[in-house]
């Protein structure tokens, strides 16, 4: 009976063994497939920004701004669970303005303009975004690298 027992225990062990290895593969499978479903276009980097200067003068919404992937990308990293208010409270918005290497959007939220409007700048030469968040006045800045601008400061100081 001894001799079952642990033919038992051995065959119970392997058992969770073999179950483990698997969830482990099956989280890599995940893994890989996540990375895989956010590819980038083959001539898209990470810092690639240039494509924003084709969207001078035209509406934020008009050009997917916030859909675009790689500026998507970044502004996710630096707004973290902030990017999610932003993208469903923007509504109300302004065409794009490109001055002096300066990408800047702006939006608000529909009714509430004054207490609640978003601002997205980038320094196409630094290749530098910032981002500012008026939630019912209260404002937020931030930048990718520490730094600050004067679009956004600007935006940051009219009430």
């Amino acid at each position: 009976m001894r001799h079952n027992n642990r033919a038992l225990i051995f065959l119970l062990v392997l058992f969770v063994s073999a179950s483990c290895n698997q969830a482990n593969n099956y989280n890599e499978k995940d893994q890989k497939a996540d990375t895989q479903a956010i590819k980038r276009p083959a001539n898209v980097t990470a810092d690639t920004l240039d494509f924003l200067r084709e969207f001078n003068g035209k509406y934020p919404n008009d050009v997917k701004l916030l859909d675009n992937l790689t500026l998507k990308l970044r502004l996710q990293k630096l707004l973290g669970n902030r990017y999610a208010f932003l993208k469903e409270t923007w509504a109300v918005e302004t065409p794009i303005e490109i001055k002096n290497n300066i990408f800047v959007a702006s939006g608000c939220q529909t009714h509430n303009c004054g207490s609640t409007n978003f601002i997205i700048v980038v320094d196409l030469s630094k290749k530098v975004i910032y981002a500012g968040i008026r939630e019912e006045e209260k404002v937020k800045l931030y930048a990718e690298d520490g730094s600050s601008n004067q679009e956004l400061n600007n935006w940051a100081g009219n009430n």
